[in-house]
């Protein structure tokens, strides 16, 4: 234990080990996801942006530094060598639960009215694991900045209740956990009324959360916004018709919010924005902030957008993706098309151009046959990470000489992708890692012999993690 002790009291900064004793208010052994960590940690001010690092950046800093001191273990997946994920080993979790009640740095109650020594300290979360939270007495003293959703999967929650947490700057109400299947639930959605009195929020999540069906206008009074996470939110189908005023939002994620057919309008006012997962592109007439709108976000480095079946892809509006020049990761994904509209859909995805700085592109449901003349190498030179999942591809030859600099490949669920891994070895020879899974369906009904692998160091040879049959 003493060891341990000493692996916090060595982090070089107040902000780290702020960062550290938040760990706490996990519960034991508990996976808990890297990104609303972080997203948490932004809101609490534990982390800041810098000259030259965004605060999701130096997020990831933390978290990183946290790992090297052993003071969170990574939980990867059986294949994977990418952390996403974190666990604090049961005595570590203690330790940290001490140390900030012992330094009056880092306080968590379940109660209000707040215990009179919690009242000094630095920061104070209110968390709850039951359906219905107090409402704060009418004589409260507020000095709440967080309120965070531990456990409870059933919220009965008014407006009232919102209205008398006037000083909160985090409200994590969403899912926090790894797993898609924990499930949050509210039971009436009337309770985001209240928003509007929340004027120094800074984090807003609703990720995971089902029976919201529309965010309301008092979203918009939420002026020091930075990070809005409505991930996964599988009823929202409607957000407020215009967020121009949330001025400081640097994150929006609408990702997963399958019944969301339409961007409000304003996101290409929003100059602050590093981050919008989940953009749709709609009908001609739904959609009133197109593509090339986005190139105005001079800050925007990773961007997601979804195409639905009824989507209307304008005349050379995916080529405008190469002015949205500070873009560093991009995700396209295509919803299942009617057969009426395959040949229009495939003409448009043709047509299409990357920013110069893209370094992480992901291709999802992709409604061609043949590699496209914009999947290649000499337009995506500094491309490291290439992910492929469904769609209709039969080849990745590009019949060019230049070699791609792809460091870390995934093809998934490609059906009529029949390469073999030595192929690939010379298509890509920067790899490092390489995941193809449940590609080439043969007449049989089997797949090709899945490969998970791993470059070692020194050891060129053909090394595979995993590698089984299926059928």
């Amino acid at each position: 234990m003493s060891s341990i002790k000493l692996s916090y009291e060595r982090l070089e900064s107040i902000e780290l080990k702020m960062c550290c004793l938040s760990l706490s208010i996990f519960p034991e052994s508990s996976v808990i996801k890297k990104r609303p960590l972080i997203y948490f940690w932004i809101g609490q001010a534990f982390v800041t942006s810098t000259q030259d690092e965004t605060a999701e950046e130096v997020g990831e800093d933390v978290f990183r530094k946290l790992m090297i001191c052993n003071l969170i273990q990574p939980h990867l997946n059986a294949s994977s060598t990418f952390v996403n994920n974190c666990t604090i080993h049961p005595w570590i979790h203690r330790m940290l639960m001490f140390l900030a009640h012992e330094a009056e740095l880092f306080d968590f109650s379940s109660r209000l009215p707040l215990k009179e020594t919690m009242k000094n300290s630095m920061g104070v979360c209110l968390t709850f694991d039951q359906p219905v939270p107090e409402l704060p007495p009418a004589d409260f003293d507020n000095v709440i900045p967080t309120v965070f959703n531990v456990s409870a999967q059933y919220l009965i929650l008014k407006p009232e209740w919102l209205i008398g947490l006037k000083t909160l700057t985090v409200l994590q109400l969403g899912r926090w956990q790894n797993s898609t299947s924990h499930h949050i639930e509210v039971d009436d959605e009337a309770f985001l009324d209240g928003l509007g009195a929340l004027k120094h929020l800074k984090y807003f999540s609703l990720r995971g959360m089902s029976t919201i069906a529309k965010l309301p206008s008092a979203l918009l009074k939420l002026i020091n916004l930075e990070i809005l996470d409505l991930r996964a939110c599988h009823n929202l189908e409607k957000l407020p018709s215009d967020i121009s005023s949330l001025r400081k939002l640097t994150h929006l994620d609408v990702s997963e919010c399958y019944l969301l057919d339409i961007m409000p309008k304003g996101i290409d006012k929003l100059s602050c924005l590093e981050v919008l997962e989940g953009y749709v592109i709609g009908g001609p007439k739904r959609t009133p902030c197109r593509v090339g709108d986005l190139a105005k976000l001079k800050r925007l480095k990773r961007l997601s957008i979804h195409m639905g079946n009824e989507a209307e892809v304008k005349e050379g509006e995916l080529e405008e993706l190469e002015k949205i020049e500070s873009l560093c990761r991009l995700k396209l994904s295509w919803g299942v098309v009617a057969p009426k509209l395959r040949k229009k859909v495939s003409q448009q995805s043709l047509k299409l151009s990357f920013p110069p700085d893209l370094e992480k592109l992901e291709l999802q449901g992709i409604p061609l046959g043949q590699v496209p003349e914009w999947l290649n190498p000499s337009k995506l030179k500094k491309l490291k990470k290439l992910y492929i999942r469904g769609g209709g591809l039969d080849s990745l030859n590009h019949k060019e000489t230049e070699d791609w600099k792809v460091e870390v490949l995934r093809l998934k669920y490609l059906k009529k992708l029949e390469i073999g891994f030595q192929q690939l070895q010379q298509e890509f020879p920067h790899l490092r890692y390489l995941e193809k899974i449940d590609c080439h369906l043969s007449q049989g009904d089997t797949y090709d012999k899945d490969i998970v692998w791993s470059k070692v160091e020194g050891d060129i040879s053909d090394r595979y993690i995993n590698a089984t049959n299926k059928s």
